[in-house]
């Protein structure tokens, strides 16, 4: 009995592990910008392989794989958002332009600010005098 409801929560798994994983490359191909892009794969990969990873934990079901399995899990939900974090940010400020349609850019000022000053750097946009700069709207 538990033998049959445990292979179907492995299934479910797989394919919903999988599914994330295809949107996530659906993204990557699909959307528009480098912004957009970084977010897709962060999201739904690290969903989709946190899925995956369940799925063998359960089919193994050993201390060892579970516990290696989990401490992965803990490990990519850890550094993948923070990864994608460093990738945009560093994107942003070497110029890499966002998508056409975006309406609002809040760190506008930031940029603006260090090809004023390069020697002086701005930590964050509330450093700034909010007269001074482009204006947020793209």
């Amino acid at each position: 009995m538990w033998t049959d409801v445990l292979q179907a929560i492995e299934i479910i798994a797989i394919i919903v592990g999988v599914f994330f994983m295809f949107v996530a490359s659906l993204g990557v191909l699909r959307l528009s910008d480098f912004y957009l892009r970084i977010h897709a794969p962060t999201k739904a990969a690290t969903l989709g392989l946190a899925f995956l990873l369940v799925a063998v934990a359960i089919n193994v079901g050993e201390k060892t794989v579970v516990t290696k399995a989990l401490l992965a899990l803990l490990f990519l939900a850890a550094t993948a958002p923070v990864g994608a974090h460093l990738l945009s940010r560093a994107a942003y400020r070497n110029g890499v332009p966002p998508a056409a349609d975006t309406e609002l850019d809040e760190y506008a000022p930031v940029p603006y600010a260090r090809k004023l000053d390069p020697l002086k750097e701005p930590l964050h946009a509330h450093d700034l005098d909010p007269d001074s700069g482009p204006p947020t709207r793209v």
